[in-house]
């Protein structure tokens, strides 16, 4: 996640820093992606945030338990799209909060491809329902 992390930062801080704009709207810009960093940084790898989701357990029934670091745990159900590849897993729910991020590298190689796969199965399923 820390690579992934820091990979896009430091991408639109390039950018930024080549576009052909007025000097103090690049720092404004650039002050606006550092600020992107420290936010994700403590939301998804730090989870120093009390609403940063630590675990996930997707029960049979299709509900969602999201156990967050405060301690909380919170019981949702996934929304009826998610972003699967096999670098990236986003998860949308009902209500707070509204979406994981999961990478590769979060979890054991054999959950990820479960995981992506039962997703896959459950949206051609909604698709055609």
């Amino acid at each position: 996640m820390l690579a992934w992390l820091l990979l896009l930062h430091a991408t639109a801080l390039l950018v930024v820093a080549l576009l052909p704009l007025p000097i103090q709207l690049i720092l404004a810009l650039a002050i606006a992606v550092l600020l992107s960093l420290v936010w994700h940084w403590r939301l998804r790898v730090s989870l120093h945030y009390p609403h940063a989701v630590r675990r996930l357990r997707w029960e049979a029934d299709g509900d969602c338990v999201l156990q967050l670091t405060s301690g909380e745990q919170l019981t949702t159900r996934l929304a009826t799209h998610a972003f699967v590849m096999p670098w990236l897993v986003i998860l949308y729910f009902h209500g707070r909060p509204r979406q994981l991020v999961l990478l590769p590298d979060m979890l054991p190689t054999q959950t990820f491809r479960q995981l992506r796969v039962r997703l896959r199965l459950e949206l051609q399923q909604h698709s055609k329902g």
